[in-house]
């Protein structure tokens, strides 16, 4: 890798931990002085803005997340695509197998900004998951369905962000095991999947 490369990606890290930890408006010349760049105005030469710098982040993690979703639906027949488990273990598992420390948290921040297309053409699992969760839904009603969707993508990044900081918090006591990983993934999709198909709420009238 050369001198370029490695500067964008440390600019990348740097970018990925701040604005998770300190929000979206955090200043581009504090990012640039966490990466060990002297210039202030390191990330508006690799980055033509902000929210460059913030695709550049999510694609980044993306590519492999989406790759990895990809290979697990292919292996889905039609009966594992009726089971919410299984359709939301595959979206959830790869965030346990990222490489990022901080990228659950730095979605949290960032999700309401995010682009609504694909990254590339080449992403085609995250919008299929999607449209068989909506699937999966016991509501009457494209629009209440997509509610539910967003509403249990909500809770996904808020639990995974968590997970995150219980990682951090506990790292100098003892590394996260295999195990554990996986008993905190299977507890994420069982919530998820309780939320997704819960029946429609009832108005109880009194008085």
């Amino acid at each position: 890798m050369d001198r370029g490369a490695r500067s964008r990606e440390e600019l990348l890290d740097a970018a990925e931990r701040l604005i998770a930890e300190h929000g979206f408006e955090v200043p581009l010349r504090e990012i640039a002085k966490a990466a060990g760049q002297r210039n202030n105005s390191a990330v508006n030469y690799y980055f033509r803005s902000r929210q460059d710098l913030i695709d550049a982040v999510v694609a980044r993690r993306l590519t492999p997340m989406e790759v990895e979703r990809q290979a697990l639906l292919d292996r889905m027949s039609p009966q594992d695509m009726t089971d919410a488990q299984a359709v939301l273990r595959i979206l959830v598992s790869p965030f346990f197998h990222s490489e990022g420390t901080h990228y659950a948290r730095f979605l949290e921040v960032v999700r309401i900004r995010l682009k609504n297309e694909p990254q590339s053409p080449a992403e085609s699992a995250w919008p299929r998951i999607l449209d068989a969760l909506a699937r999966l839904v016991p509501l009457k009603g494209r629009a209440a369905r997509e509610r539910r969707v967003a509403a249990v993508a909500t809770a996904m990044f808020a639990l995974l962000a968590d997970h995150e900081r219980q990682v951090e918090a506990d790292a100098p006591r003892q590394e996260q095991s295999d195990s554990g990983d996986g008993e905190n993934l299977e507890e994420i999709v069982t919530m998820l999947a309780a939320m997704l198909t819960a029946p429609a709420a009832r108005l109880v009238v009194t008085g």
